[in-house]
């Protein structure tokens, strides 16, 4: 391929950092990626979900600046170039195989790519009447449709297979289509741009190629399955209740926890076999945020600014890299697109990844649960990460220690006046910090 160098980003959504690292597994159960790679022990979401979180790592912005976040619930904005436009430009082939519907074209998140490969619709679900029936119940926008006659029309069918997407494992499947398609490009000494959103470590979090419970006995799968539901639709929001026992938050936890011990094997296998069959790829793996189950009061994700929700694991693999190297500097994933790019220029490679990184900065917008939200949750949030400290903005400020991730409570310190303002900062720090803080709350305010 001479120097067409293929990139390549895989997503592990909702991957929390605590289920890859611990102490245990300071490789993150990735052995082979973690000996070949940068590893980022302090990287940061700049957004809590899917939407804001995928739009920031495409176009480099803050969600504020693209305007895909959850209370616009607006496609990416089109003034914004995302990153498969910008390299489509430079030649390259962008294809996007996903498992998340969220990442397609509802949101703009297709935007540049030259192809989009659906996981579920090249996948045999079989006969699976039960699944169908739990998707009618459980999801409004289905329910609405099913109403109006779209079941009996046949337009439903899409929306349907959607979302048997979050009860089907597909991770096999999309690995052994990217090689195909990077194979096919290379035959055609075509350059690749290739971004894998794989949904194992979603909820329901796979613990099986389909849908099956943790607990023993039919009265506590009953009550996992009720748990998942109320994760999944943030019932807690409404009504400021808890409806998911201590006991189910640790469990739920432990799903995700043995989905990324499935995964990971799979993981490693595909970037052994990318880095013996493409030499010349860039590879990137991480997850677009965490999740919460506890954290700080926070169940699910959406509306949040915590270290469970917005701390992520990443992993960096330029060409020639063959020596493990551990990055401790706090960063923000979104920086992958100056460096995708400037990778696609002929920069970068062998150079540390965000190694001038500004401050990490996240955001987050309230969840507006068709008007049911309750008025206690009806806040944004704006944060920056300096060094081992989290600062969180919501009407006043916060300041948190970064420590290992807890589903309680931690101690925080109320902060009279503004840290953009009162700390010490770089120049280029502080004058970027203020511009931010001060367009999140305009746009905040033009939502409002």
């Amino acid at each position: 391929m001479g120097n067409r160098k293929n990139v390549v980003i895989l997503i592990a959504d909702s991957l929390r950092y605590d289920s890859v690292f611990s102490s245990k597994n300071r490789d993150g159960m990735l052995p082979y990626l973690y000996k070949n790679s940068y590893t980022y022990r302090n990287a940061f979401s700049a957004g809590c979900w899917t939407l804001p979180a995928t739009a920031s790592i495409f176009t480099g912005k803050l969600p504020h600046q693209h305007q895909a976040t959850t209370r616009t619930r607006m496609a990416l904005d089109t003034d914004t170039p995302a990153l498969p436009e910008i390299l489509g430009k430079k030649g390259y082939e962008s294809i996007q195989v996903t498992a998340n519907p969220v990442t397609t074209h509802i949101f703009g998140l297709d935007r540049g790519f030259d192809r989009m490969e659906r996981s579920w619709v090249h996948f045999d679900f079989g006969n699976q009447p039960g699944l169908d029936t739990f998707l009618l119940l459980g999801k409004r926008r289905i329910r609405k449709r099913f109403l109006k006659g779209d079941f009996i029309t046949g337009k439903i069918t899409e929306d349907v297979q959607a979302g048997r997407s979050w009860f089907n494992s597909f991770a096999d499947l999309q690995l052994a289509r990217s090689i195909d398609i990077l194979d096919e490009n290379t035959r055609r000494n075509k350059p690749t741009f290739l971004f894998i959103n794989l949904m194992e470590t979603h909820f329901p979090y796979h613990i099986a190629d389909s849908f099956k419970t943790l607990s023993p006995g039919i009265f506590s799968k009953v009550n996992e399955i009720k748990s998942l539901y109320h994760l999944v639709n943030q019932s807690w929001l409404k009504t400021g209740k808890s409806y998911i026992s201590t006991y189910m938050l640790d469990l739920l936890k432990k799903r995700q926890r043995l989905s990324w011990k499935r995964l990971a094997e799979k993981v490693d296998s595909f970037f052994k076999i990318i880095r013996d069959k493409f030499p010349e790829t860039l590879f990137v793996f991480g997850s677009d945020h965490g999740d919460n189950f506890g954290d700080e009061g926070w169940k699910y994700h959406f509306s949040n600014l915590t270290e469970a929700g917005n701390r992520v694991p990443l992993f960096v693999a330029p060409p020639g890299k063959k020596n493990k190297q551990e990055v401790k500097k706090s960063v923000s994933n979104r920086r992958l697109f100056n460096y995708i790019l400037n990778f696609a220029k002929g920069k970068n490679q062998g150079v540390p990844l965000f190694e001038h990184e500004r401050l990490p900065v996240l955001q987050s917008f309230w969840y507006d649960m068709h008007g049911n939200t309750h008025p206690q949750y009806q806040f944004d949030q704006f944060g920056f990460i300096r060094g081992k400290e989290r600062y969180v903005y919501n009407k006043n400020w916060k300041k948190y220690r970064i420590e290992k991730i807890t589903k309680k409570f931690p101690e925080y310190e109320k902060i009279d006046g503004n840290p953009i303002y009162d700390l010490d900062f770089l120049p280029v720090q502080k004058q970027n910090l203020v511009k931010q803080h001060q367009n999140f709350i305009a746009f905040s305010e033009a939502i409002s």
